[in-house]
């Protein structure tokens, strides 16, 4: 959660940090941000039906991931297939045995 202060606070800190009257707590635990995705993403505009989109959505809902991380490993298993031999990780292989499954549908 992060903590608000007012605009008297904010202005306190800083004639404090300015004449050198700031303490530093070196045992308090730090925050630190979320560690970068191990690879950049690049955004991909796909259009497509407002039906087809629900359906994702439900799929991803379904599956317990987010509608974008589906989309990838569904776009990863099929230039897999057109790739005939490369390797996927085991988990998109496992959503989409069990999206095949719980659909009827080859993934």
């Amino acid at each position: 959660m992060t903590q608000q202060y007012s605009d008297n606070q904010l202005a306190a800190a800083a004639i404090a940090f300015a004449a050198g009257d700031v303490r530093y707590d070196t045992s308090a635990p730090a925050l630190l941000p979320p560690a970068p995705e191990a690879e950049p993403m690049v955004p991909l505009g796909v259009r497509v039906p407002p039906a087809l989109a629900q359906r994702v959505r439900a799929a991803a809902e379904q599956s317990g991931v987010p509608y974008s991380q589906l989309v990838r490993e569904w776009i990863e298993l099929g230039l897999t297939e057109m790739a005939g031999d490369v390797t996927v990780s085991v988990a998109v292989l496992r959503r989409a045995i069990a999206h095949a499954a719980q659909t009827g549908h080859a993934a």
